[in-house]
């Protein structure tokens, strides 16, 4: 009988319990990340004295380094200044590299000259520069 009640027990404890479900796959980095991932690489053509990207397949030599950026690059998600590099000082450091392409009507994030990654509302967006 110990037995018969111990496998009702455990048919129950699986029943109300429920089996684990199909787990939910992590939402996509924000847009926040992959500004940050196009910082570094920034960064790194600064120290490295190499070429600015002038069009998207330039960034192509540092997929792995923003991958996320990447995608959203090609897909035009992002707005790029081509062939403008960093700059670290005064306002030439303050002036916007790389935005979300909906920046200017609903806000987002920016990418600044001096390597600073922040989100701006639609106002703070028009008010900035954007490199050239």
């Amino acid at each position: 009988m110990l037995s018969f009640r111990l496998q009702i027990l455990l048919a129950c404890l699986l029943f109300f319990t429920g089996c684990p479900g199909e787990t939910k796959p992590p939402p996509p980095p924000s847009a926040e990340e992959a500004l940050k991932e196009m910082a570094g690489v920034y960064k790194y053509i600064e120290y490295s004295k190499l070429p600015l990207p002038r069009k998207p397949e330039d960034f192509s030599d540092y997929w792995d380094s923003m991958p996320t950026a990447f995608d959203r690059i090609k897909q035009g998600d992002f707005v790029v200044a081509w062939g403008i590099g960093r700059a670290a000082a005064g306002a030439a450091g303050q002036q916007i590299l790389v935005y979300e392409k909906n920046a200017a009507t609903a806000g987002g994030g920016v990418l600044l000259r001096d390597g600073t990654v922040k989100t701006v509302t639609p106002a703070e967006f028009s008010a900035a520069t954007i490199a050239k």
